[in-house]
């Protein structure tokens, strides 16, 4: 059984237009491995962010375990108490903190998708084939004088 040709460059289109949203369109295999990366990404930020909030928790029971260590805590922040005298030296370098706060992952907005080009593929790979096709067999009738 012989398959008509436009059938043949139909199905041959629509698999070469898979294909290729398959790897490269919106929702493909390049996307889901950008994605399986950033996802990766988020979970070292997760982790990161829960190492810093155990040590928080700890220096705050500390102090509020530990008077001393309240009040150098205070005097760091510029509180003194009544009657202290205060001498500041400075040595040009500002104390940097101790904690650094996690980095923030922000998604990237969504962008319109971008998989035009592989269904204009689908749609035109098999137009473009039919005309190709009856052009080659016009010039083939004109050269062999079969009209």
């Amino acid at each position: 059984m012989k398959v008509p040709r436009i059938a043949a460059y139909i199905i041959f289109s629509f698999i070469v237009a898979t294909a290729l949203n398959f790897f490269l369109g919106s929702g493909g295999l390049l996307e889901y491995r950008r994605l399986a990366s950033y996802s990766g990404s988020l979970r070292d930020n997760i982790d990161d962010l829960e190492s810093i909030n155990s040590e928080l928790l700890s220096e705050v029971r500390a102090l509020g375990s530990d008077a001393e260590r309240l009040t150098l805590q205070a005097r760091e922040l510029g509180y003194f108490r009544e009657g202290e005298r205060v001498i500041r030296i400075s040595d040009g370098s500002s104390r940097s903190s101790t904690y650094t706060v996690g980095k923030v992952l922000r998604r990237k907005e969504k962008q319109p998708r971008a998989d035009w080009p592989f269904r204009a593929t689908g749609l035109g790979l098999p137009v473009a084939l039919v005309v190709v096709s009856a052009l080659v067999r016009r010039r083939k009738n004109r050269e062999t004088g079969n009209r």
